[in-house]
């Protein structure tokens, strides 16, 4: 739908962090809508210039152009008048939101997870919510595989000890040891696409593949075990599960201290799922390390304990961050878009319920 050049355009906005598209700027800086009353779409996140251009054309636009989130009284007073919302991961779309738009025929969302979205609010007026899935699986897979090496290597330790002059002194037989991937053991908790391809790809290191699923599942060459069993022979702990109510703090604190001495956590998944104040806890004690993409609360805050322990490399929520990747995440989120304002089925939809025929 989007070329790349137009896509990865440089995006602008007005100081105040609105820019709008498809209406006329009146003098108090309100926005008088055309004549043709196109639908209008809330859109929270900065899009490229260019996008916002072309969806101009079919839309009422309201765009936040900001890099931090949109505040909620702004969504809130926008989403009023609002036919859809475009939105991504750093936007709450909370039960009273939903009850203050009662114009709202779609939400959609460029993300796979929609944890960040209220779907028992949504179901209950009959809002279909679009995702994009299947679209991110390689891209997060490598980001977890590239997480295991830069730990159990220390890549990032080693990196800043080489940027810092402290590379003073002679080789040494234990200058900066770590792990070998191939000798190990990597237990994936989840065995849904993302996690299958995680075993795909350890095992083309040589490693021995666990694995836990909530429903059974066979997957070629992972061995099914107990999850508690998982934590206590994993050297690596891969997590791949969806994040809802039952996977809230499924990495508790008795399983992070079943793993070995030295075993590293990987989370490419969601914050909610690892008990944070735990895995602190035993990564400041040296017990284990850890490779994370996720978090409790995003964004990590700075004075967050994490940001203090070398056993640890962090990432800023960047498991989809390939060109291709997230241009096709757009590019669903746009098709989910336009069909929800035609009334249309949404191809992706995460609340499929909420069309008669499901």
């Amino acid at each position: 739908m989007f070329s790349r050049r137009l896509v990865f355009s440089k995006v602008g906005g007005g100081s105040n962090g609105a820019r709008h598209f498809g209406g006329t700027v009146v003098g108090d800086g309100t926005v008088e809508r055309d004549k043709k009353m196109k639908p209008r779409v809330v859109v929270t996140l900065p899009l490229p210039g260019a996008v916002l251009e072309s969806l101009s054309a079919s839309f009422d636009l309201q765009a936040w152009s900001k890099p931090e989130s949109i505040p909620d009284a702004v969504l809130s007073e926008w989403a009023g008048e609002a036919d859809a919302i475009l939105c991504s991961l750093g936007t709450a779309i909370t039960a009273e939101l939903l009850a203050s738009s009662p114009k709202l025929r779609v939400i959609s969302s460029i993300s796979v997870g929609v944890d960040h979205i209220d779907l028992a609010a949504a179901d209950e007026v009959g809002l279909p919510v679009g995702h994009t899935p299947e679209v991110l699986v390689d891209s997060t897979a490598d980001m977890a595989v590239a997480l295991m090496l830069a730990v159990m290597r220390r890549i990032v330790e080693a990196d800043r000890f080489v940027r810092e002059g402290r590379w003073g002194t002679g080789w040494s037989t234990d200058f900066f040891l770590g792990s070998d991937l191939s000798r190990a053991t990597v237990g994936i908790v989840g065995l849904g696409p993302i996690g299958r391809a995680v075993a795909t790809r350890v095992q083309s290191f040589g490693a021995k593949v666990i694995g836990w699923n909530r429903s059974e599942r066979n997957v070629p060459g992972v061995q099914q075990v107990d999850l508690d069993a998982l934590f206590e022979e994993a050297d690596v702990v891969s997590i791949h599960t969806a994040a809802t109510a039952d996977t809230r703090h499924l990495v508790s604190a008795s399983r992070i201290d079943r793993m070995k001495q030295g075993a590293v956590l990987i989370n490419t998944a969601r914050g909610a799922i690892v008990d944070e104040v735990a895995l602190v806890a035993a990564l400041t004690a040296g017990r284990i390390r850890a490779g994370l993409d996720v978090y409790a609360r995003e964004p990590l805050p700075h004075d967050h304990p994490l940001l203090r322990l070398d056993n640890v490399v962090l990432v800023p929520h960047l498991g989809s961050a390939t060109v291709a990747t997230r241009e096709a995440m757009l590019e669903r989120a746009l098709i989910n878009l336009t069909a929800g304002l035609r009334g249309d089925r949404l191809p992706w939809c995460a609340n499929p319920g909420v069309y008669p025929d499901s």
